[in-house]
This record gives C-alpha cells, sequence and structure tokens, in this order.
C-alpha cells in the first residue's frame, strides 16, 4: 500500500516534469536567437532548469498532499478525486501561463511577468501585434495544450490507491511526505531557498532565461513587484540615496546657449514607434533613414539619448512628463498616480497654448486616453476620428495619413499651440502600405522596411509642413518613444539597444546651431528641463528631468527591464539583473572600482524612483 502511494506521487512528478520539458523545448524552438547555439548548450537548460522544475512541482504536490490529508480525515469514501480536479485546474493555468511567456518572449525578450499581467485588460491590443497565421497558431496550441494535458494527466493518474484497512498508515504516509516536498520547494537544503542565480549556467542569457520556469518567475516577479509599501530596491538608507540622486540632478544657475530665435514658438513633438539608432547612419546606425538624416544635418541633435523603458506608455510618460521607466510598473496605466505628474502639456496648456494629441491607433490602450485627459490635451484624436477608408494595419492607420491628418489639424489651431503626433506603422506585424523599400521575410528586414516606410512618411510632412504659414515660427521636435533590439538582434539588456533619436528642428532654430550635436548623455525623459528653459518657463516640477544643455549637468543614461537595470556613463556601462544577482554585461576594460561607483549611482537612482512612484 505504501509503495503504491509512494509511486502516485512519485507519477505527478515526472508528468510536471515532463510538462515543463516541453514548453522549454517550444520555448527553445520559437524564441532561438540569431546566432547559433550548439546543442549541448541547449540540453543544458533541461538539466539546469530542472531544480526550479521541481520547486514550482513541490507546490502542487503540497496542495495534493494537503487535499488527501483532509479527505482522509473526513473519510471520504473516494480518496484523491478533489487532488486530480485541482491539478487538472493547475495544468490548464500553467499551460497558459508557459503559452503566454513565449510570446511575451518573441517580442519584449524577456520572461511573463508582473507588468504583462497589467496588459491583460488590452488583450486585443497585444494580439494585434500577431498576424492571421501566428494568431490561428496560437489558438490552436492553446486549446490542444490545455484540453490535452489535463487529460494525459487523469489518463496516467488514477484516484489515490487507498485501502481502508491501511487509512492510518496512509495518512501518515501523506504527513511525512510533506517534508521532503517542503525541500523539494525550497530547491534543495543549501542555506539559501531557490532563486534564479542558482539556475543561471552560461554566459548566453537566453540560455539562462530557457533555464528559468516562467511560472516560478512570474510569481516571483509578482512578489518582488512592490505590491506592498516595501521597497524592492532599497540598497542604502533613504538619506544617502536621496542626497546621491540630488547630486545627479542638480539644477546650476550657469546660463546655457539659447538655441531659438522666439521663446514663445509653436511646438509639434512626432513620437516615433520603435525607431532606435541602428537606423539611423547619422548616429552610426544603418542607412534606413535618409530623411531623418536630412532633419540631423539641419538640425540639432542630442546624440547620446537612451530611452529607459521599453513600452510605448513608459515613452509617453518620459518624453511629455520627464518621467524615467519604472521597473514593473506602468506609472500611465495608475490615474491616480500619473495625475499628479507635471507635464509639458499641462504646463503649456496653462501657458495659453492650444494643446492637441494625434495618434492612429486606440487611444484606450495602456490608460493612454485618461492620461491626456488629465494632462491637458485639449483635443484628443485617435482611430475612431479619423477617416475610415485610411489603410489600417493591425495597431492602426498608417503613417502616411495620420501624418496627413496633422497637417490638417494643425492648420485648425490657433497659435502658439502644443501638439504631439506618434507614429505607429513601425511596430510588430511591420505591416505597412506602399513599394517594399527593403525586400525580404524575415523579421529585421521587414522591420528595416517598416521604419524605412516611416522615414519616407516623415520626409513627406515636412516637404508639406514648409508651405503652411505657421512653419516659420514652430520647433519641431523628433524622438523615440523607445529602442529596439531590431535590426541587429541586439541583447535588450545592453545599451545599444536604448540609443535612441531626440532632435531640434525648424525655422526658429538659430542658423549657428543647426547640423550641430550635443553628446551630453541622458534619457528623453531629460527632454522638458532641456526645453523649458530655453522658452523662459520653470523646470522645476520635471525633477527627474536635467538640463543636457547645461555644461554641468551630470552625464549619465538610466535604463530598465523590470529587475535589470542598466548605468551608461562616458566610455562606461553595465547591465546588473538582480534576480539572477550578477552583471550581465559591461564595457571592455571597465574596471571594479568604477563599476561599483557606477552601481552605487545606479542603486540610489533606483532606489529613489521606485519610492518615488511608490508615494504618489
Amino acid at each position: 500500500m505504501q509503495k503504491k502511494a509512494l509511486f502516485y506521487f512519485l507519477k505527478i512528478t515526472l508528468f510536471y516534469v515532463i510538462f515543463f520539458a516541453f514548453w522549454r523545448s517550444l520555448f527553445l524552438l520559437f524564441n532561438s536567437p540569431v546566432e547559433p547555439i550548439p546543442t549541448e548548450e541547449r540540453l543544458l537548460s533541461f538539466w539546469y532548469g530542472l531544480r526550479m522544475d521541481f520547486a514550482v512541482c513541490g507546490y502542487a504536490l503540497l496542495i495534493t498532499l494537503l487535499i488527501t490529508g483532509i479527505e482522509f480525515i473526513q473519510r471520504r469514501a473516494s480518496i484523491g478525486k478533489a487532488g486530480i480536479i485541482f491539478n487538472k485546474i493547475w495544468i490548464g493555468l500553467l499551460t497558459i501561463i508557459c503559452l503566454s511567456n513565449i510570446i511575451v518572449y518573441q517580442y519584449w525578450k524577456s520572461l511573463i511577468n508582473y507588468r504583462a499581467l497589467t496588459y491583460l485588460k488590452d488583450a486585443s491590443e497585444i494580439l494585434s501585434s500577431l498576424n492571421i497565421l501566428q494568431s490561428i497558431v496560437l489558438i490552436l496550441i492553446l486549446v490542444v495544450a490545455v484540453i490535452g494535458f489535463p487529460l494525459i494527466f487523469t489518463r496516467l493518474i488514477r484516484s489515490f490507491p487507498f485501502s481502508a484497512e491501511g487509512r492510518t498508515k496512509s495518512l501518515w504516509l501523506v504527513l511525512l511526505a510533506i517534508s521532503p516536498v517542503v525541500i523539494m520547494i525550497r530547491g534543495g537544503l543549501q542555506k539559501l531557498p531557490i532563486n534564479e542565480s542558482l539556475i543561471v549556467y552560461s554566459p548566453n542569457r537566453f540560455l539562462n532565461h530557457a533555464a528559468i520556469n516562467p511560472v516560478w518567475h512570474l510569481v516571483n516577479d509578482i512578489r518582488t513587484a512592490g505590491l506592498t509599501s516595501k521597497n524592492p530596491f532599497q540598497f542604502t538608507d533613504d538619506a544617502t540615496a536621496k542626497n546621491t540622486v540630488s547630486q545627479l540632478l542638480a539644477k546650476s544657475v550657469k546660463l546655457t546657449p539659447q538655441l531659438f530665435t522666439t521663446t514663445r514658438p509653436n511646438i509639434i513633438i512626432l513620437i516615433l514607434e520603435s525607431h532606435t539608432a541602428d537606423l539611423i547612419s547619422e548616429m552610426g546606425g544603418e542607412n534606413v533613414s535618409p530623411g531623418i538624416n536630412q532633419l540631423i544635418q539641419n538640425g540639432f541633435l542630442f546624440s547620446s539619448v537612451y530611452s529607459s523603458g521599453t513600452r510605448t506608455d513608459q515613452g509617453i510618460v518620459s518624453i511629455l512628463s520627464g518621467w524615467p521607466a519604472t521597473p514593473y510598473h506602468s506609472i500611465m496605466r495608475s490615474s491616480e498616480k500619473e495625475i499628479q505628474l507635471p507635464s509639458l502639456p499641462k504646463l503649456f496648456a496653462a501657458s495659453g497654448y492650444e494643446t492637441t494629441f494625434l495618434y492612429g491607433g486606440a487611444s484606450n490602450f495602456s490608460n493612454l486616453n485618461v492620461y491626456c485627459i488629465d494632462q491637458r490635451f485639449q483635443t484628443i484624436i485617435d482611430e475612431r476620428n479619423l477617416n475610415p477608408v485610411y489603410p489600417r494595419g493591425q495597431w492602426g492607420v498608417a503613417d502616411e495619413y495620420v501624418l496627413t491628418e496633422q497637417l490638417k489639424l494643425t492648420d485648425r489651431l490657433q497659435q502658439p499651440f502644443f501638439s504631439t503626433v506618434m507614429t505607429l506603422s513601425n511596430h510588430e506585424p511591420f505591416d505597412v502600405p506602399g513599394p517594399v523599400r527593403f525586400p525580404g521575410n524575415d523579421i529585421p528586414d521587414r522591420f528595416r522596411n517598416s521604419a524605412a516606410y516611416t522615414d519616407a512618411c516623415l520626409t513627406d510632412f515636412f516637404t508639406k509642413a514648409k508651405t503652411h504659414p505657421w512653419y516659420s515660427n514652430t520647433l519641431f521636435i523628433v524622438a523615440a518613444d523607445h529602442g529596439h533590439h531590431l535590426p541587429k538582434n541586439r541583447s535588450d539588456s545592453y545599451p545599444f539597444s536604448k540609443k535612441i533619436p531626440l532632435l531640434f528642428f525648424g525655422d526658429v532654430l538659430k542658423p549657428e546651431f543647426k547640423g550641430m550635436t550635443n553628446s551630453t548623455i541622458g534619457g528623453h525623459h531629460d527632454l522638458p528641463a532641456t526645453l523649458l528653459p530655453q522658452l523662459n518657463l520653470s523646470s522645476d516640477s520635471f525633477t527627474w528631468s536635467k538640463n543636457l544643455l547645461d555644461s554641468n549637468t551630470a552625464s549619465f543614461g538610466y535604463f530598465q527591464i523590470e529587475a535589470v537595470v542598466g548605468w551608461v556613463e562616458k566610455n562606461a556601462w553595465f547591465s546588473y539583473s538582480f534576480d539572477e544577482k550578477r552583471y550581465i554585461g559591461e564595457s571592455d576594460s571597465l574596471s571594479s572600482v568604477k563599476r561599483d561607483s557606477m552601481m552605487f549611482r545606479a542603486n540610489s537612482f533606483l532606489q529613489v524612483l521606485y519610492r518615488d512612484y511608490k508615494s504618489k
């Protein structure tokens, strides 16, 4: 009897081990990077991941044991049925998580996390990144897996092998089994319980992600996402951290060069979807964006700007509110927090400007419409307001028609005006109208082609804008919402994928500054503190933004991807994973002394930023 009971629980364990191995195989298959990885290195992810798979299995076993023990105590006639029902439901949930992890990693290059869950209410928008074939395959896999795995489980694991004569012995067996199961959950008898740093085995981060169990990672991410008042990024006392950040963001009284011919220009901000510096030859990238190259040659470029986040909602708040991206959370998605932010439209509306926001997609995505209203955009236009005959991609109206509408909108505005327009065509699945500019069906070439399309739309926009009477008194600000790992398949944890354009352009730019470059390292959240002093307006409310034109400004860049923090200074950078408890990338010849100094600044920045987020 005892042997049968032991074999019963061993079969459950074996099922979960095979279950997670199946999903790890699909993860390796669908998300494999371009560079070749030896088969033996891939196989090692199964071995190193086994420990965490056992830990997740341990939770299922523990609940099954407790349910079975309760059935014994209640002297149920049929022992084990409730445990089987629980496991079938649990397996269905795990299937959804594992499949979602594969999809999330395809586009975010990170494992499924707390932030991904916050996008569930926008599921239709998320699915816009998939083409029809991908959507069909996804649904088929989901249906087959959700139905198939529970059926396989019930075929392999029958009811608990119980006999009335052995009730007491069986109950003791169940209770005694709890101890080894708890050891499974904590990953062994070592001093510290299991964590991702115990699973990491390769310098290749993709392989480490393949080894990490996505269910364990998601639960741990939710636990550490600051859902309580505790700051998960508390590294030193608050006073020391705040003092360090104050020095980093200190505003000097030094006069900065005045770039513009007027202090009250019209302003149009063009936020470009995913337009990384790797697409712009004038910034050291590929020659995909000849139009932007022309703008740079006749504009004022901030050449060392990095996006702090990886999502559009993070980029919008950075550009308009001067707020760096926070780990785990999007401040735009919290109406209670975003309304407390300062913003350029709020400030310009108070200064007598007419304010507008134009986007070719759905403005209810990521709470965007609420943010726009709270930040005093007086006119908000999205795809619902645009001509229904305009060609639409998965995400909305194509860029050329959106920019045409921007010209029409601007003609109706009372000067001075502050107008923001956001492109969307350079987003997965990169479906754009018009001629093919970069032939090829692989993902990098599709990305190049859609970026080139947006660039051509911009060129046409500026050509037409020059014929309008408001053009001569208008400052154009061109910035990307965030970087991208494409087209060079860069690591999302390295700063090269975060580098983006930030450009001032227009007739209001003084001739002596046209074609010039500012190399101070910063982020696009530094736009408000850089722009407003040029217009004799105070930037004091933008506490996380620094003036890139001030030669006394600290030159540094910050970025994050949930539990990864990146820091950039002159000729030096690093990326550190708090989950893996190690540096996952750094610049060549970076000394340990310099790295420790940079890490202290990065930790202080993150600690105070996260505390500020939680306090709102």
